[in-house]
């Protein structure tokens, strides 16, 4: 294997939705990281990492009326599950799937006027949104930057995300005489994280996904 390329998903879907104003597809995904590894590799002989979660199940009282709410009811769910599904059946991918954890309720940007009174008479259960917070994703990265290394699966890793977390990881494989390049989309990442990798590409996710091949 020539290289492997580990995809942040969450952090690449919310690129995404800020460049396209839409959610992303499978086949996003996979133009994303073909045009990332068609620069240097042969895509054929690269594996491709997907990190992401699936939506939450949980069933919660909403924090108002104290009604039950099932998380598997609402809207997108269906679509969140497809999603995963799909990645799941591309070419050369393999999916690792974290935990979507609720970790309870946050009011909403703009319920309070700038004097810190309510825009209206008293909060109801729609002035709030589940605060869901990923699980086990950015451990399964860390731990498979590690792996790679260690059992010498490739000497070259892709690793697209913005996040610092994976420093430690970053340099336990280049240790191993892994070569890391950094795709951060041009998101703004910390000194750290710049420092411990050998190539750091900025490219936006707008120029890295040609708009005619993106479906509305």
């Amino acid at each position: 294997m020539e290289a492997a390329i580990l995809l942040d998903g969450g952090f690449i879907k919310k690129k995404f939705k800020t460049a396209f104003g839409r959610h992303c597809e499978a086949d996003d995904i996979k133009i994303l990281a073909e045009n990332i590894i068609s620069a240097r590799f042969n895509k054929e002989a690269c594996r491709i990492y997907y990190y992401d979660c699936p939506p939450s199940r949980e069933k919660v009282s909403l924090p108002i009326s104290n009604i039950q709410s099932d998380f598997s009811k609402a809207k997108g769910y269906k679509k969140s599950i497809r999603f995963l599904s799909e990645v799941k059946l591309l070419d050369n991918f393999a999916v690792r799937e974290g935990v979507l954890a609720f970790k309870g309720w946050k009011l909403k940007p703009g319920i309070y006027n700038p004097d810190g009174t309510l825009k209206h008479p008293a909060l109801t259960d729609s002035d709030f949104r589940p605060d869901l917070q990923q699980k086990g994703v950015d451990t399964k990265i860390g731990l498979d930057l590690a792996w790679i290394s260690y059992e010498k699966i490739c000497n070259n890793v892709i690793l697209v995300t913005g996040d610092s977390d994976f420093v430690p990881a970053i340099k336990t494989a280049r240790r191993n005489g892994v070569f890391v390049t950094l795709y951060t989309l041009n998101h703004a990442i910390m000194p750290l994280l710049r420092e411990n990798v050998d190539i750091l590409n900025t490219t936006k996710i707008d120029d890295l996904i040609n708009v005619t091949n993106v479906t509305n």
